[in-house]
C-alpha cells in the first residue's frame, strides 16, 4: 500500500463527517448530504472549531448543525481508528487527498463518495482504464468475451475495472491479472473479508490490484450498495463494456441504464455470441454496439509488453 502523506484539515473534517470506521450514535452524512453541506460552508475545514450556535446561524438548520457538531467531535476516536485501519494495510482517501480519483467528483458531482477505503496501491485508481461488467450467471461464451476484453486492455496498457462479483466481474479481473495488467475492483461488500483471501493478499502485495469501497469495511452485500458501486466503475473508466445483461432487471441492467441516462461515462455493449437477452435493448437506449473487443479501446499502449505472470485461479 502507498503510505499516505499527513492528512490535511479538509480530509480530516470530511472523514469525521462521513466515515464508517467506528460505530457512532450519530449517523454519518451520505454523499448528497455532505456535498450540500460543503456547498454552503465552502470547505470542510471551515466547519472545524465552530460552535453549534455558529453553525446553526450559518446553515440555517438547527438539526443539521447539531448533527454536524456531534460528528466533528470525534477526532480522537477517528485518529485511533485510522491508525488501526492503516496498520492493517488499508487506506482512507477523500477528494482532498492525493490518490482519490478525480473523475469521480468530475462525473458524479454530489453522488461522488466523500471517502474511499482501499487495499492496494491507490495510484491504480487514477490509471486510464476500461470497465468490464455483466451478469453473474453468464454463459461460457460470455466469460470468454470478458476474458479477451481484459487481455486486450492489458495489452494496450490499460487497467481493468470491475465490481468483484462472480461471473463477468471476476472473469475480467482474473483475465487482466493473468495478462500482466493492473486491476481495480470496486466492492459492494466487505473489503476486510475480501482481503482475508490468501490469493487476494498475494496480488495486492504484488502491486497489481487495488480494491476500494465507499462502504463500511465489514458491510454485507446489499442491492443498494451494488447500485452505488456501479456508478464508480462507469465514472472511473475511459469506457465500460457490458458483456451480458437481462432486460429490465438486475444490477448490470440498472447500472448501465443509469450510466447512459446520467452520462457517467461511455457505455458499450457486446453484440456477438455470449451476450445476454438485454444487450440489444441497451443498444436501443444509446449504448454503443461492440462486435470486437478492440473497438472499445481506441488507444495504443504506451508501455512495453508485460512480463508473463504466474497463472493462478483467481478469486477476487
Amino acid at each position: 500500500m502507498t503510505r499516505m502523506a499527513a492528512r490535511n484539515d479538509d480530509s480530516l473534517a470530511t472523514l469525521l463527517l462521513t466515515h464508517h470506521l467506528l460505530e457512532r450514535e450519530v449517523q454519518p452524512l451520505g454523499p448528497k448530504g455532505f456535498w450540500s453541506l460543503i456547498e454552503t460552508a465552502g470547505t470542510p475545514s471551515s466547519l472545524l472549531g465552530r460552535s453549534q450556535q455558529e453553525l446553526a446561524a450559518e446553515l440555517g438548520d438547527e438539526e443539521l448543525a447539531t448533527r454536524v457538531t456531534a460528528l466533528l467531535d470525534g477526532s480522537t476516536q477517528l485518529a485511533f481508528a485510522l491508525e488501526r485501519f492503516e496498520s492493517q494495510g488499508f487506506g482512507a482517501y477523500t477528494p482532498f487527498d492525493d490518490g482519490y480519483p478525480s473523475r469521480l467528483r468530475e462525473r458524479l458531482g454530489e453522488q461522488a463518495p466523500p471517502a474511499l477505503f482501499t487495499a492496494g496501491p491507490v495510484e491504480l485508481l487514477s490509471r486510464e482504464a476500461i470497465g468490464i461488467v455483466g451478469s453473474r450467471d453468464v454463459s461460457e461464451a460470455g466469460k470468454e468475451v470478458a476474458a479477451e476484453a481484459s487481455r486486450a486492455a492489458a495489452r494496450a496498457g490499460l487497467a481493468v475495472i470491475s465490481g468483484g462479483a462472480r461471473g463477468v466481474d471476476r472473469t475480467s479481473m482474473a483475465g487482466a491479472y493473468q495478462a500482466g495488467g493492473s486491476v481495480i475492483g470496486y466492492l459492494a461488500e466487505s473489503l476486510e473479508k475480501r482481503v482475508k483471501a490468501p490469493e487476494t493478499r498475494k496480488v495486492i502485495g504484488e502491486g497489481m490490484v487495488c480494491l476500494a469501497t465507499p462502504f463500511k469495511q465489514s458491510a454485507g452485500y446489499w442491492v443498494s450498495n451494488a447500485m452505488a458501486r456501479n456508478k464508480l466503475i462507469y465514472a472511473t473508466a475511459r469506457a465500460t463494456l457490458v458483456v451480458a445483461t437481462d432486460e429490465g432487471r438486475g444490477g448490470s441492467w440498472e447500472g448501465a441504464v443509469e450510466a447512459l441516462r446520467r452520462s457517467y461515462g461511455s457505455v458499450g455493449v457486446w453484440s456477438g455470441d455470449g451476450g445476454g437477452p438485454g444487450n440489444d435493448a441497451l443498444v436501443a437506449r444509446g449504448a454503443a454496439p461492440i462486435r470486437d473487443v478492440t473497438e472499445l479501446l481506441e488507444v495504443s499502449s504506451t508501455e512495453g509488453p508485460p512480463a508473463a505472470p504466474e497463472q493462478l485461479p483467481m478469486n477476487f
